[in-house]
């Protein structure tokens, strides 16, 4: 699993995208992580739960719907979302690599979150790309089945199997 490093620009950029983000939609909170299961970064509250179980269990979630959609027909899938009674996290990819979740509850509605999530998503993607291609992280041909396995291995070493 690759280590993540932000340079202090890259930071700034995703942290007013996701602080506007987080303002526009009165979300909880946004999660990056990646699509190993690693957090990268969080914006707002998340104190009242375990974000690194969480961003294990999001890459796990993301990656097994995008196995069940390829299972289906289709290529690909734009958003995955888990609604509860209390809350729903809206999680879409950024750059084929970083996951997006958004947070919120009765406060705000899916649709305003799929909204302005998916233009946060297109300013955030291009500077993913070219993070990518400052730290030599550009890997062509990476499937889906690399990603599983290792959402898989985190999935089993969060829960000691």
């Amino acid at each position: 699993m690759p280590q993540w490093t932000l340079f202090e620009n890259d930071f700034r950029a995703i942290d007013q995208v996701l602080y506007a983000l987080l303002e526009k939609t009165n979300a909880l909170s946004v999660h990056l992580v990646d699509r190993s299961g690693q957090l990268i970064t969080t914006s707002g509250r998340s104190a009242d739960f375990d974000a690194t179980a969480f961003a294990s269990l999001v890459a796990a979630d993301f990656t097994a719907n995008v196995e069940l959609s390829q299972l289906m027909g289709d290529a690909s899938i734009e958003a995955v979302v888990n609604q509860g009674k209390s809350r729903t996290v809206y999680s879409c990819l950024l750059a084929d690599r970083v996951i997006m979740c958004t947070v919120f509850d009765r406060r705000s509605t899916l649709g305003l979150v799929r909204l302005r999530a998916g233009r946060a998503a297109r300013e955030l993607d291009g500077v993913f790309k070219n993070l990518f291609e400052k730290v030599g992280m550009v890997e062509a041909g990476r499937g889906t089945s690399d990603y599983a396995a290792a959402a898989g291995r985190e999935v089993d070493a969060l829960f000691g199997e």
